[in-house]
């Protein structure tokens, strides 16, 4: 065999290792725990009241604390999104920039009201938009909406806590 050949496939061979030990590996990106963030419990017990927590009497901005999507767990791209309901039944939601899609980026406006025998707030009613979010717990300015979206022509279940923004 050729010695300068040899030479040249052992020097380089220890070049490798020498800079595989200098360079430490780094872990794979684990997707973060869901925050740990407290439920809201109880609802407000007359429809005024409902309508006061979740609009102030006027309008309130709601901001994303935790967004959860079935199958997939805690969407943390979810964490700028925002709601203002406004009290002549009008809605503005804010996709933020996380999620980076077009579509997270829009802002979207619709109408709303409250089915307070149902703790149910309906978006867009009689329209392809229609939506309903449950709202299992609203109290100490934080919501917990309950819903479905549907996804590649499946439903799946959506929670999201909600804080008033300051």
């Amino acid at each position: 065999m050729n010695k300068p050949k040899l030479t040249s496939k052992l020097l380089t061979l220890i070049t490798g290792l020498i800079l595989l030990n200098a360079c430490s590996l780094v872990d794979l990106e684990t997707p973060p725990s869901a925050p740990d963030v407290e439920a809201p419990i109880g609802v407000p017990q007359t429809e005024a009241a409902f309508m006061t927590a979740l609009t102030n009497d006027s309008n309130r901005e709601w901001r994303a604390l935790t967004f959860t999507l079935e199958g997939l767990g805690v969407q943390q791209c979810r964490r700028d999104d925002t709601f203002i309901f406004f009290n002549d039944g009008t809605y503005r939601y804010d996709g933020g920039t996380l999620c980076g899609g077009a579509d997270d980026r829009q802002i979207k406006t619709g109408v709303w009201e409250l089915d307070f025998s149902n703790r149910q707030i309906v978006f867009d009613r009689g329209t392809s938009l229609e939506t309903i979010a449950t709202v299992s717990g609203l109290a100490n300015n934080r919501i917990q909406l309950l819903g479905q979206v549907e996804i590649f022509n499946r439903m799946l279940d959506i929670m999201g806590i909600y804080e008033v923004s300051q």
